[in-house]
């Protein structure tokens, strides 16, 4: 890979994080502020994903891969990013449960599962956008 191509991947995979982080901050919020309403934690978090998944699409559509050639229509591209997306999730949650399950540290000090979810889910959804959603 050459180095303007490297570079490019690399401030890439950044913006992706950074739209990512917006997209916690939303569902974050939302969560906060729907269970602070007395909404139930879950579906104040389904609510939350719902509108996060889609501040994300739109910002990675925009920024993050907005120079990609589109492939897709809009509806097939948001479907796929919401399904990889979910995907992700699945992933994320399944390494934070394996962890907790086997990992004695991570039974005490769980905070450590979320990360390494949180890191395994980002490439999953990184990879899942950049081949599959934006290619």
């Amino acid at each position: 890979m050459a180095v303007g191509q490297l570079l490019s991947a690399r401030r890439q995979f950044l913006a992706f994080a950074a739209v990512g982080t917006a997209g916690f901050l939303v569902d974050a919020g939302i969560v906060q502020g729907l269970t602070t309403s007395g909404v139930n934690a879950i579906a104040a978090q389904l609510a939350a994903f719902a509108v996060a998944v889609c501040v994300t699409w739109l910002g990675n559509r925009s920024w993050t891969f907005g120079q990609r050639t589109r492939r897709h229509s809009v509806a097939q591209e948001w479907v796929l990013y919401v399904s990889a997306n979910t995907l992700g999730w699945l992933v994320n949650n399944g390494v934070y449960i394996a962890l907790v399950l086997t990992v004695p540290l991570m039974v005490h000090q769980p905070v450590w599962a979320v990360a390494a979810g949180s890191l395994v889910g980002l490439f999953f959804n990184y990879t899942a956008a950049r081949r599959v959603v934006f290619r």
